[in-house]
């Protein structure tokens, strides 16, 4: 049977664009303290979720061959692309924001922060606390993982899928689990952001590498009800945030759903819906870095306005995604991917070519062999 391989992942970018409006709802809270937190559970753990598919999506695309310091300049130059515009944006609205005196959920707004938040290295360990555009710590924790992204390729290439998966492992047992000083949070690595919020990406992102090596291993498997079994998975994940606060649970069911639901999708031609799937999905990263904006200029003041009750909140929260996806689909048609399109076009040589979809995948030959043989 011939193996297709999908160039994207319409379901992934969907599930991409309800964890980003989960981590939405879950700052929504803060404006009203007798908000119950069974609308929100916890929601702010689809941070890591961005990262594992990242590291998911990135190392599908950018496979281990692709070698050589040109190679790797470009990849850096397409991903800044990616992230950076948009980050510069919301940084110079919350500058401004300050400027006029309209603090938002983080006050802090030194211009030493504002060279932290323009260099993306906030999250690096470099402060004691979150400014400007509180959520850009993650976009800060992703470049981290970026700049080290040969190093992870590389280790995929030269370990077993067993060796790989108990590096991951240790890594989540080594920064999630143990008491480390670094973490201020009581929550530990599940709570850091500015207090080496890179350390937080590492591990999900390396997952999300491991999760490449198993899905190129699992054309067996490729059948279309796989995919819904992994739509399952991921309701079971969003199930699981609103009632737990269980971040290793959260992580695992993650991790299958991402698996699982790219195994299924890739036995379709074209998935049921995918134009509006890929449209939404589109959304999730200015969803992201826009939210905080509209929670401060619209969204909390419309509350307070209007003297909404607690019990208000679902329907409120419902109205709100719909106007920040709306703004978000805009912000991505006329800003975020002419700015990519610009930057991509501007760089040295042709940075198009660090994306190698027709480049050999990660040796797994050696794996395929021990399999066969047992």
């Amino acid at each position: 049977m011939e193996v297709r391989e999908p160039k994207r992942f319409v379901l992934l970018d969907f599930y991409r664009f309800i964890a980003a409006l989960g981590v939405f709802i879950f700052h929504l809270k803060n404006i009203d303290k007798g908000i119950s937190p069974v609308w929100n559970g916890s929601y702010g753990l689809f941070v890591d979720m961005f990262f594992i598919l990242s590291g998911f999506v990135i190392s599908y695309s950018y496979p281990a061959t692709s070698t050589g310091l040109r190679t790797y300049v470009r990849f850096l130059v397409r991903r800044i692309a990616r992230i950076y515009p948009l980050h510069l944006l919301t940084l110079l609205i919350f500058a401004v924001l300050a400027l006029v005196g309209i603090s938002g959920p983080t006050s802090h707004a030194s211009w030493l922060d504002f060279l932290h938040n323009l260099l993306l290295v906030q999250a690096w360990g470099v402060t004691d606390h979150l400014s400007f555009n509180s959520p850009a710590w993650s976009i800060s924790a992703e470049l981290f993982c970026y700049v080290l992204f040969p190093l992870f390729m590389l280790l995929a290439g030269r370990v077993s899928p067993l060796m790989l998966a108990i590096i991951v492992a240790l890594c989540y047992g080594i920064l999630a689990h143990a008491h480390l000083p670094i973490w201020q949070e009581r929550s530990q690595m599940y709570g850091a952001t500015f207090d080496f919020g890179m350390l937080r990406a590492l591990p999900s992102f390396l997952n999300g590498i491991l999760l490449t090596v198993l899905f190129r291993l699992s054309s067996d498997y490729r059948r279309k009800p796989v995919a819904f079994a992994g739509i399952a998975l991921f309701a079971g994940s969003v199930l699981i945030l609103n009632l737990y606060a269980k971040p290793d649970l959260a992580i695992i069911v993650f991790s299958l759903a991402i698996l699982v639901t790219a195994t299924g999708e890739s036995a379709f031609a074209r998935f049921p819906g995918s134009d509006w799937l890929g449209r939404l999905g589109n959304t999730s990263y200015a969803i992201y870095m826009v939210h905080e904006v509209l929670l401060i200029l619209l969204f909390k003041p419309a509350w307070h306005y209007f003297g909404l009750q607690p019990s208000m909140f679902p329907v409120f929260a419902l109205v709100c995604c719909i106007i920040l996806t709306v703004v978000a689909d805009v912000t991505y048609h006329y800003v975020e991917n002419p700015a990519r399109k610009l930057i991509n076009r501007l760089a040295p040589g042709d940075a198009r070519s660090a994306r190698i979809p027709k480049a050999e995948p990660l040796d797994l030959s050696k794996t395929r062999q021990a399999a066969n043989a047992s």
